[in-house]
């Protein structure tokens, strides 16, 4: 897996001072998950939002009247994506949505962000790559943890060297529930509503909803993809919902790197875990120091990484230069399709008890 890093400050900081023109961009999906990119929006004067679209159209005019109402609001997504005063679309709506909207934004040649995952299946993924190829179109995910200070100490720790190769990950998160104002789908069928996070049909999965943040910031330390997969799951604790709210995954990698990871959507806000085990020593969060463990001699607490803005304004000043070259984004969709890989390797894992490998997801 190759890519190009901004992770060290000074490459982040000439991304920001970086000139990269007026962005005109059309927002679709204007729920909680959409206030971060709004609230980094505010933090780039070369950002317009030129128009805004939401089902829930007295939701959409609420915002643009925090926005100023310079923007067109639309209650279908597709008459935003026609609208020729946008360049860039930003996809904001409901998993089982991102494929249809990304698709119908590529072929109207424009530009996209779009929140993870690329859809809710392999095919909806694998559709979308390929169509980001074709067109050329500069498409970034929106894995934001790719920004966070916490986990780019991380991944310039691991590319240091200071513990050599990777041999295991261990990541435990345990949390609780989704949140509960979350955008209800309403069952065509039942007519029952429903937080969208907890239907099959709509989120895909917990693992892709929530695992794939962790999945993908592994992406970046193993490099590599994926070989097995081992998984178990359920829902547990809560009765509402077919998503599960507890699963444990064993992953192998190419390289023999092996990731033992967990979460569950119950527990009390008691924290999590993480630590990587290399030829040289181990790397272990304590709160909020990063703590290397050498093979021999004293541990020592590592320094922070430098990071001058929050994650979804380093996403755009990414993003923006990335267009202004016309150049593939580092976090487009094939970066994202390997932790996507590993999501659906695990829900195939636990619907069918079997370890599932490559050749049941077969890269492209």
């Amino acid at each position: 897996m190759t890519r190009r890093t901004v992770l060290q400050s000074g490459a982040a900081l000439a991304l920001q001072a970086a000139d990269t023109g007026s962005q005109r961009i059309g927002v679709i999906g204007t729920g909680a998950r959409a206030r971060a990119h709004f609230a980094g929006f505010t933090r780039m004067p070369e950002v317009q939002v030129t128009a805004l679209c939401d089902v829930d159209g007295a939701r959409a005019r609420e915002v643009n009247a925090t926005l100023g109402n310079g923007a067109a609001v639309y209650t279908d997504y597709r008459e935003l994506i026609r609208d020729k005063n946008v360049d860039v679309v930003v996809v904001v709506a409901p998993n089982y949505l991102h494929h249809e909207m990304a698709l119908a934004a590529l072929r109207a040649g424009k530009d996209l962000v779009l929140e993870k995952p690329m859809g809710i299946n392999y095919q909806q993924a694998v559709e979308i790559v390929r169509e980001a190829k074709r067109t050329g179109r500069t498409v970034a995910m929106s894995m934001q943890r790719r920004y966070f200070p916490q986990d780019i100490q991380v991944v310039n720790a691991v590319e240091s060297g200071i513990i050599g190769a990777i041999r295991q990950i261990h990541i435990v998160e345990m949390r609780g529930d989704w949140n509960p104002r979350g955008w209800q789908y309403k069952d065509p069928q039942t007519g029952k509503s429903t937080n969208w996070r907890m239907l099959k049909k709509t989120a895909g999965s917990t693992e892709i909803e929530f695992s794939l943040h962790s999945l993908g910031h592994v992406a970046m330390l193993v490099k590599a993809p994926m070989k097995s997969v081992s998984a178990s799951g359920g829902t547990v604790f809560y009765k509402d919902r077919d998503t599960r709210d507890l699963s444990n995954l064993l992953v192998e990698y190419e390289n023999g790197a092996r990731l033992n990871y967990s979460f569950s959507c119950f527990a009390p806000p008691a924290g999590s875990a993480f630590q990587i085990l290399g030829d040289k020593g181990l790397l272990r969060r304590e709160k909020e120091d990063l703590v290397y463990y050498p093979q021999t001699g004293e541990p020592r607490v590592l320094p922070p990484a430098q990071f001058p803005e929050n994650a979804e304004v380093a996403l755009y000043r990414e993003f923006f230069a990335d267009r202004a070259a016309k150049r593939a984004s580092s976090v487009g969709p094939e970066f994202a399709l390997e932790p996507m890989r590993v999501a659906l390797a695990a829900d195939l894992s636990i619907a069918q008890s079997r370890v599932v490998t490559a050749k049941d997801l077969p890269r492209i």
